[in-house]
């Protein structure tokens, strides 16, 4: 008995070896792909070896990655993967809940460090500028509004006291759009992406009819939208975190009636276009790049109306679906992405002749962003 288990154990070592090396062979002998379609993300490619990085352990770690990211029939295993873990009953896999008919990403504790950095940066930029109105608009996740799809006895944190001590460390002129009780009044509604964090146009137009008095603007016309489909088969971060298969999801462009012409340009490209919505955005592998193109580090739009304000925002990519709603009321909307914009915002504010701030996040950003108190701080 021991000897034909040694045998069978030795067989199972000589088969595995040998499909390593066949593997091996393989990733060595086809071309390196640049990019997975499906993770949307850049693949590791084969690392030149220097003597530097095999002393510091650098090109070992490079070459395990590249072997991860290259391996051939990698995402067959991805969604062979998701389907076991989901068949035997996995609750989550890394940060993200397998729920019954979608996925929900998990709530991100503080970064405690970088979250007073944060919160002291706002408060002095409005002592900075206290003629202008501070706005905070705060998502809460599908994690905290829909929590009723999470696996049963899932542990999570409670965004609830997160956005309650968030609100509190804020100064009180900073006006706060509290956004919650709208979307739980509606969380049974399509307010998030089933296979992406982020919400979906129809929970940011509630959140937007929710803080449009707190934006100053009054109460928005509730039926003021042309509402279109941009497309059905949308598949977005988390499933392709997590290998899902057989979940798509719906994106919808909610066009306001009056709408004035107007001209979107992205700084940071230079490119200039009549719209904010991006027909190549739609059509890529992250349909949520339909707004803007997706995130840049300065983008300005130019509205033909009467207004007066001059809108300044600090935003995530949930601002992305929520601003299409903002356009008919100001004059102009100069947008910035802390994460990827290096230049003086204290001169902007003064050729831009700001009169409105506006700081549009979710949750589970703001409580580790790193980079709105490095532009704001200055």
């Amino acid at each position: 008995m021991k000897k034909m288990k040694f045998r069978l154990n030795h067989y199972s070592a000589l088969v595995f070896i040998c499909i390593f090396i066949v593997t091996m062979s393989i990733n060595l002998i086809v071309s390196d792909k640049a990019k997975s379609l499906s993770e949307n993300r850049s693949l590791q490619q084969y690392p030149v070896m220097n003597m530097d990085e095999v002393l510091t352990g650098d090109y070992q770690s490079k070459l395990n990655t590249w072997f991860s990211d290259q391996f051939v029939g990698r995402d067959f295993f991805v969604h062979t993967k998701y389907l076991v873990s989901k068949w035997t009953g996995l609750k989550q896999i890394d940060n993200v809940f397998i729920c019954k008919d979608r996925l929900i990403e998990d709530a991100n504790d503080f970064n405690e460090t970088q979250f007073k950095r944060n919160v002291d940066a706002m408060n002095a930029f409005y002592t900075k500028y206290p003629s202008l109105r501070h706005t905070f608009v705060l998502a809460p996740n599908a994690v905290f509004v829909q929590k009723e799809y999470l696996p049963k006895d899932a542990e999570v944190l409670d965004q609830n006291e997160q956005i309650d001590y968030i609100y509190k460390c804020l100064a009180p002129e900073i006006v706060r759009a509290d956004i919650r009780a709208t979307l739980n009044e509606h969380k049974d509604e399509y307010l998030y992406y089933k296979t992406d964090h982020h919400w979906t146009s129809l929970g940011a137009y509630y959140a937007f009819l929710s803080s449009s008095s707190s934006l100053g603007i009054g109460n928005a016309n509730a039926d003021n939208y042309d509402i279109y489909l941009g497309t059905d088969s949308f598949v977005g971060t988390l499933a392709n975190k997590t290998g899902s298969v057989g979940l798509k999801d719906t994106v919808e462009l909610y066009v306001p009636k009056d709408l004035p012409e107007y001209v979107c340009t992205n700084v940071s490209t230079g490119k200039s276009s009549r719209t904010i919505y991006s027909s190549k955005g739609l059509s890529s592998n992250d349909a949520y790049t339909v707004f803007f193109g997706g995130n840049a580090g300065l983008i300005r739009l130019e509205m033909n109306n009467s207004s007066n304000k001059r809108l300044l925002v600090f935003k995530d990519s949930y601002a992305n679906a929520y601003l299409q709603f903002l356009i008919p009321y100001y004059r102009t909307i100069t947008i910035i992405d802390p994460r990827y914009y290096y230049d003086d915002v204290n001169r902007l504010i003064q050729s831009e002749v700001i009169t409105d701030i506006l700081y549009m996040y979710n949750t589970n950003t703001f409580v580790q962003d790193t980079s709105l108190a490095d532009v704001i701080g200055s």
